[in-house]
């Protein structure tokens, strides 16, 4: 009798899932138009607009307890550079969810719906004026700066509609896409079709500079200042090496690929790893250089990371807002904040110069906002960064393609945004002319030298002295 008892109450336990049963459901976003249906430890997210609803990623849950469950895809995102992971917990009212994606700084809200939309159930179609009206629509609903552009998304849409038909082909299709993306000349918003070989994405004019010119400049760098050679870190995406006088050099190539594991944790202890070797070996330093100026992004989080071993105090960083409303361009939800908050191990804390420019984009740029709330203050040498900030918005089309759009906007702590026109330098020096490339010169970190030895001088800075 006791064995079948025991028998029963094991048929009766629930699953080992069950602890995180508070997912289980469909759960609609605020904002980033994303739907997510939870069931039985599998999660699919549906990219949705007003006429669409599109599969996209995919997870299982690999952790749960009674107050969070974490869901990793086997797919890396390739706007952060990391696998997809999602964590949700479960939020203020019994409705409502609070989700965080690795690589992202702030939360998503999530709202319990009783069903998908319609629209998920309709079959896809690879049908061109399909395609075209979820394009056009879902960048209607979700960017949020066609007015910085001086761009009518409505007129452009219509124009380019009058031209497109079912029978349209691919070829053309997507060059009525570059054509309507290109007036944006934002670096954040792209498209690809993968069947045709062709791939479309924004900048802002001049053109970046290329791989050529950037081992040329990092050779000048090497040759004609370095006192010590440049320690690689980070599947060579770190590096550090001492100019004269006790001044250090610190190189971010990206704020990605720092593992060949794309976990988020393995990159972060990666980093970490770097950080302590480059500032333990250093501890002496009279001023700290840091160049992000060929740096074209990443994950944002990691920027953070390294943030945090340049301070004693927290600071804010930055906060966001997103478009709430797919209707009016001009609602946006309230500001998220973003700290920067000390890492209590080793780092540095005295005089600073980031050099940036043209080329600092996206992940790059967001690590230059985080350090303008550090005292002391760095000094900002080069030229005005991308103006690209927002995570993008990866979106995939019936026939195959995929695009980018983003739609958030980042304040620092005076609410100022750069996006278009990128944070400007406090010292203007341009970036690697044709003159300064042939007579290996770099002006940009001669006058960082001199900017670190005025503050050394001026004694405007507290003690920093490693921890």
């Amino acid at each position: 009798m006791r064995r079948m008892f025991l028998v029963c109450l094991l048929l009766l336990a629930p699953p080992a899932w069950a602890a995180s049963d508070f997912t289980d459901g469909v759960w609609l976003t605020t904002g980033y138009g994303h739907a997510y249906a939870i069931s039985g430890g599998h999660l699919q997210r549906f990219e949705i607009t007003a006429i669409s609803c599109q599969k996209s990623v995919s997870a299982e849950r690999v952790t749960a307890s009674g107050n969070a469950a974490r869901f990793v895809g086997s797919s890396i995102n390739s706007d952060t550079g990391v696998t997809d992971a999602f964590v949700f917990r479960p939020g203020q009212r019994p409705h409502e969810l609070v989700l965080t994606v690795d690589g992202a700084a702030t939360q998503t809200e999530l709202t319990r719906s009783d069903t998908l939309p319609a629209t998920c159930s309709q079959t896809a179609s690879t049908d061109a004026l399909v395609n075209f009206d979820i394009f056009a629509r879902t960048f209607a609903e979700q960017y949020p700066l066609f007015a910085q552009h001086r761009v009518d998304w409505a007129a452009v849409t219509a124009r380019h509609r009058a031209a497109i038909s079912s029978s349209t082909d691919e070829q053309t299709l997507f060059a009525h896409f570059r054509e309507m993306l290109a007036p944006l000349e934002d670096a954040h918003v792209w498209v690809e079709a993968p069947a045709l070989g062709q791939e479309f994405s924004g900048w802002r004019p001049p053109l970046a500079r290329s791989e050529a010119i950037h081992q040329k400049s990092l050779a000048i760098v090497e040759k004609r200042f370095l006192a010590t050679p440049l320690a690689w870190y980070c599947n060579r995406q770190l590096a550090f090496g001492m100019l004269p006088d006790g001044i250090g050099y610190l190189l971010i190539v990206s704020f990605e690929n720092y593992d060949r594991n794309a976990e988020t944790a393995v990159q972060t202890a990666a980093l970490d790893a770097a950080l302590d070797d480059i500032f333990g070996k250093a501890p002496g330093l009279r001023g700290l250089v840091v160049d992000i100026r060929f740096n074209g992004g990443g994950t944002e989080m990691l920027g953070l990371q390294i943030a945090a071993r340049l301070t004693t105090r927290p600071y804010p960083a930055s906060s966001k807002i997103f478009r709430i409303d797919p209707v009016d361009s001009t609602k946006f939800s309230k500001p998220q904040p973003i700290m920067v908050t000390p890492s209590g191990r080793s780092g540095f804390y005295g005089p600073m110069v980031l050099l940036m420019g043209h080329d600092s984009v996206s992940a790059a740029e967001a690590f230059a906002m985080s350090l303008q709330g550090r005292t002391p203050e760095p000094v900002f040498i080069g030229e005005n960064t991308q103006g690209v900030f927002s995570d993008v918005l990866i979106r995939h089309l019936p026939n195959g393609w995929r695009f980018g759009v983003p739609n958030e906007i980042y304040l620092n702590e005076d609410k100022q945004a750069y996006d278009v026109a990128g944070i400007p330098p406090d010292v203007p020096v341009p970036l690697f002319t044709d003159a300064d490339l042939e007579a290996g010169r770099d002006p940009a970190l001669r006058t960082a030298m001199r900017a670190i030895d005025e503050a050394a001088l001026a004694d405007r800075f507290p003690s920093h002295s490693n921890r």
